[in-house]
């Protein structure tokens, strides 16, 4: 460990912690601790001490573990409970500029659980406002994180979503992919898709066709996302539907506008099929994606014999066609 940072446990008077100072914190959506952690604290105490940074004497600040401190603080009612924490301490300053400092808060943060990716993201923001690029690289594999120096901008670069869109990465509804292509809207379109996937919990493909959709529309159309969005909501308004019909059928009018042709020529070809009225065991396919007017006719038989016993009309029937 580099000698200007010492780490020690100490037992630390809650009514010294200054919760106020948050500048190391990682989570942008912070909750303020449940029945469970405050219960849990009140009869086995802190399983796991917080990390504190002594900042001047006798006065110190949370890196990692904020709400269970928070917890402490509940329950000290007459502001004399202290409490077991890691502290880490400087003789050198600025400590923010070393990488030891980091590593340590970032390892703590870690003991336990894993960070969303916003979380990631605030945390390398934190190391790039403090470190020097190559320093910041050294710490991604500790994320799982490719030590590319492309990395840190682009998990970066998700903070300036819409604040809807950076809660659902948060809490992992939106996918880090989806993420990068909400970044393609304006922020007050990437709220309203934002909605629609919280609303509906869509996965990773449901999302990528509808942000993919309602882009190419919203810019061929030169409308917002809301305005489009707004087209469907008034053709369905008067329609009793479930949430999974729902978006079921925000898709597929999605498909029809994206591609008014290919769905015309669906719609003609399962008109034209239903009039052809088709025995069982017996199917009609059109060509890819229509591209010719070909078609194809399979019928199933039971067996060799059947189809052998029948094959001699067939034929005959295909070979008038043929002289005709």
């Amino acid at each position: 460990m580099n000698q200007s940072a010492q780490t020690l446990y100490r037992q630390i008077p809650v009514k010294d912690i200054d919760l106020t100072d948050t500048s190391y914190a990682l989570n942008p959506f912070p909750a303020e601790p449940d029945s469970k952690l405050v219960d849990s604290i009140t009869d086995l105490g802190i399983l796991q001490p917080p990390l504190l940074l002594e900042y001047r004497k006798d006065t110190f600040i949370v890196l990692s573990g904020r709400r269970r401190v928070q917890a402490v603080q509940t329950v000290d009612a007459n502001n004399d409970l202290s409490i077991t924490a890691l502290i880490v301490q400087y003789s050198i300053q600025p400590f923010q500029h070393d990488p030891q400092f980091f590593k340590i808060l970032l390892g703590h943060q870690l003991t336990g659980s894993s960070l969303s990716v916003i979380e990631q993201a605030v945390f390398l923001q934190k190391a790039m406002n403090s470190l020097a690029i190559e320093e910041v690289i050294d710490l991604l594999p500790m994320l799982g994180l490719k030590a590319k120096p492309h990395v840190p901008e682009q998990l970066i670069s998700l903070l300036g979503l819409d604040v809807s869109v950076q809660l659902g990465l948060h809490k992992g509804i939106i996918s880090q992919r989806s993420g990068k292509k909400l970044a393609r809207f304006p922020q007050e379109d990437q709220k309203k898709v934002a909605e629609i996937i919280d609303e509906y919990q869509l996965g990773g493909s449901k999302q990528q066709k509808l942000i993919d959709q309602v882009f190419q529309l919203s810019k061929r159309e030169r409308i917002s996302a809301e305005k489009l969005l707004g087209r469907w909501c008034e053709r369905e308004k008067f329609k009793q539907l479930n949430g999974p019909q729902r978006i079921a059928s925000l898709l597929k009018w999605l498909d029809q506008e994206c591609q008014p042709r290919f769905t015309q020529a669906e719609e003609d070809f399962r008109q034209f099929r239903s009039q052809m009225k088709l025995p069982s065991g017996v199917r009609i396919d059109h060509s890819p994606a229509f591209e010719e007017e070909r078609m194809t006719l399979s019928m199933d038989f039971s067996s060799r014999k059947k189809l052998a016993c029948v094959w001699p009309k067939i034929e005959a029937v295909l070979r008038r066609n043929q002289d005709s």
